[in-house]
């Protein structure tokens, strides 16, 4: 399991603007994947990161959740 940490630190520091996160790969449970995602968007607005756009796409093994940010 990748570390949530890490994936924070990308999206606030790095100059990519386009992601493509494999939900699957930082929790347990996928089907609790909106928490996740609300958690991750808490933390963007308050490092004042601006999210552009987001997608969620499911299926049963994974969930990938598409966003383009703004720094």
């Amino acid at each position: 399991m990748k570390d949530k940490q890490d994936l924070i630190y990308d999206l606030i520091f790095s100059e990519s603007t386009d992601y493509e996160i494999n939900v699957a790969e930082y929790i347990l449970d996928i089907y609790r994947y909106d928490y996740f995602i609300s958690d991750i968007k808490k933390i963007l607005k308050k490092s004042k990161v601006i999210l552009l756009s987001d997608k969620v796409d499911i299926d049963p093994k994974k969930v990938i959740w598409r966003l383009k940010v703004k720094k």
